[in-house]
């Protein structure tokens, strides 16, 4: 059973492409179920994407905020609920309850704020305060949003201590119907980007996975800040922002390499993971004493 007022908006089951070095769904997919289910949320509320041509009004994501509560792995079936918890002049807050219905658990869940190029309708706007609910106390951030990330350019990236982590191009295929680069490749390149982060602080990617030891996140926030479109060449920078004896805190950064500007920052918190017990592992001296030399400052 979702949370009370929440709408059926998504279902599918995990397929194998899916899954990364953990077997089990990789971050990115998370994320575009959530935005799958905006777009079915919307519709509910009379303004899906047929609507929103009509009006010749467009809407995309502002900031996605995640809580990777538990494990989805190959085959199990997937299931989202949703409902508005914010209704504002020209953004809805949605709420999404991402469930395991064969497990009957909470897997995660996701707040995503969608913004407007101009105000609602009124009465798409009257429809999604009727369907507001309370965001539960769950889904609420726990250890992101308390940094202040600096709009920064690509050129000051490395000074801020910020280490290339992927250079790439956005392809079509990547791109929603709009043209515009779809949130869950953004969080895509954060994912590719990961071990090469994991390296620089010096644990050897390689000899974990042979050690069957690989790294979760558990909660991740993303502010899109410029769209980027089909072409556009991309640059990750990401570091380490805090840690603890087993959790670190990192901040991505994703840029637009023409003219250096930033197309979206994130704030994502990991750990350490042993695939054999599927526990948390706690960090050596060694390895903090290691990290507190790699830690950025902005």
């Amino acid at each position: 059973m979702s949370s009370p007022g929440l709408i059926p908006t998504f279902s599918t089951a995990v397929n194998t492409w899916q899954c990364d070095e953990n077997d089990h769904l990789n971050v990115q997919f998370y994320t575009e179920f959530g935005h799958e289910a905006s777009a079915h949320l919307l519709a509910s509320l009379g303004f899906g994407p047929r609507a929103q041509r009509a009006a010749g009004i467009a809407t995309r994501a502002a900031d996605d905020h995640v809580r990777y509560l538990r494990e989805f792995r190959v085959v199990e079936p997937v299931e989202v609920h949703s409902a508005p918890v914010e209704v504002g002049d020209r953004h809805i807050v949605a709420y999404h309850e991402v469930r395991n219905p064969a497990g009957g658990h909470v897997a995660a869940t996701i707040r995503r704020r969608i913004a407007a190029a101009e105000p609602w309708p009124a009465e798409v706007r009257a429809r999604a305060e009727a369907a507001a609910v309370e965001l539960p106390a769950a889904a609420r951030p726990r250890s992101v949003g308390k940094l202040d990330l600096p709009d920064l350019a690509l050129a000051d990236a490395a000074k801020a201590g910020l280490i290339e982590v992927g250079r790439t191009q956005i392809t079509p295929d990547e791109c929603d119907e709009n043209g515009e680069f779809l949130p869950r490749h953004q969080f895509g390149r954060y994912s590719d980007g990961a071990p090469v982060l994991w390296n620089h602080l010096g644990f050897d990617r390689a000899a974990m996975q042979d050690r069957q030891e690989g790294s979760v996140v558990v909660e991740m926030l993303n502010r899109y800040r410029r769209p980027l479109r089909a072409g556009d060449l991309v640059v990750t920078m990401s570091g380490l922002a805090a840690f603890s004896d087993k959790v670190l805190t990192f901040t991505h950064f994703l840029f637009e390499a023409e003219s250096g500007t930033l197309a979206a920052s994130a704030e994502a918190v990991g750990m350490k993971f042993d695939q054999k017990v599927r526990k948390i592992m706690t960090f050596s001296a060694e390895d903090r004493t290691r990290l507190a030399a790699q830690q950025i400052r902005f």
